[in-house]
Formats: C-alpha cells, sequence, structure tokens
C-alpha cells in the first residue's frame, strides 16, 4: 500500500531505487496559480491545501498573494462576471460569486475595474438588460424575424409559444423577468421598425 506523499518530498520510482524531489514552497504555487487564470481568495486557500500545503503556510502565501496584488477577489469578481456575463444573469453570477465566499452586494457589475491593467472607463461592463437583448438577438433574431416576415400581424400563437421559449432560458440562466421583458419588446420594436 502507498502512503501519501508528504509537501516537502514526492517520490519518485524508477527502475532500481527511489529518487525525491522538493515541492515547490505554497507561495510559488499560489503565483503558479494565479498566473493561469483569477481565482478568489477562498478558491486559492482550498486549492493549496489540497495540494498537501500546511494551513499555516497557506494562509502566509495567500496573505502574501494580496499584499503584493497577486490575488484580488474584486478582479476575480469582473473576470467571473467578464466569462459568464454573456450567457448568465446577475442572479446566476452572484450565486456563483457566492459560492467562491464573495458577498455579490459587494460587487457592481456595471463599473469597470479601476485595479485591472487593462481596463478604461470606456470598457464598462454591460447591464443585464442589454446582455439578454443580446443573447435573444444572437439565438432568436432569425426565428422573430420570420414571424414578422409575412403580411399583416405574425401568428399569436407561434409569437407566444417563441416568447415564453426565450423567458424560459432565460430565467433559467439567471436573468430577471423585469430584463428579460424590456429585452423582448426592444427585439420586437428592432424588428417592427426595420419591416
Amino acid at each position: 500500500m502507498k502512503s501519501k506523499a508528504t509537501r516537502t518530498e514526492v517520490a519518485e520510482t524508477g527502475g532500481e531505487g527511489c529518487a525525491t524531489r522538493r515541492m515547490p514552497s505554497a507561495k510559488s504555487k499560489a503565483v503558479s496559480l494565479l498566473s493561469r487564470r483569477e481565482h478568489s481568495q477562498l478558491e486559492l486557500t482550498n486549492k493549496l491545501l489540497q495540494r498537501g500545503y500546511p494551513p499555516h503556510e497557506v494562509e502566509e502565501a495567500v496573505t502574501w498573494a494580496i499584499a503584493h496584488k497577486f490575488q484580488s477577489d474584486q478582479r476575480f469578481a469582473v473576470s467571473l462576471h467578464r466569462r459568464r456575463a454573456s450567457t448568465y444573469g446577475d442572479r446566476a453570477i452572484a450565486a456563483e460569486l457566492s459560492q467562491h465566499g464573495l458577498a455579490p452586494a459587494a460587487f457592481k457589475p456595471d463599473v469597470a475595474d479601476p485595479t485591472h491593467p487593462h481596463s478604461s472607463a470606456d470598457d464598462e461592463l454591460l447591464t443585464e438588460e442589454e446582455r439578454a437583448h443580446d443573447w435573444i438577438v444572437r439565438r432568436h433574431q432569425f426565428n422573430v424575424q420570420q414571424l414578422f416576415a409575412g403580411e399583416g400581424k405574425p401568428d399569436s400563437s407561434a409569437l407566444l409559444a417563441l416568447k415564453s421559449k426565450i423567458f424560459r432560458a432565460l430565467a433559467a440562466r439567471g436573468f430577471e423577468f423585469g430584463n428579460i421583458d424590456r429585452a423582448w419588446r426592444r427585439v420586437i420594436s428592432d424588428i417592427t421598425h426595420d419591416t
């Protein structure tokens, strides 16, 4: 039965014997993890603990990473919002933020992150209503246009069925009903003004 490797040594079995190599420090591993993508403080702590680092070293490494601005919960929240915004609503993003130990109320998704090196005042995030509108246009604009393509009013049952499908899909992705409704009305308004 093999024993679990400790933090200081990892056994590598070879042909005739066993060679050992030293694991990187917790600080080094934290920087390595953060170089791949942003991590929340809780997520970084958990990953270091899972890799076998003692709790006191993990706490020291995380504190050091925060002090040297390698880790920022605000940067993580903006990063997560940017990754999820095109598909998910604010409720779903807030739920994911809370899973990472962050209070969703502390994060304002409509404000650009001033600590991000590539952020500017013109780089503001879209509102939930704008993102819902974009989602409908990307996924269903052709279907809506087809309903309004003929002479006269579109088939009300077909329009209602499409509307229900879109509302259910966006609600399941965490969008609020009011934002979905305003986005839907905007799509219909854009199409009826173009025809």
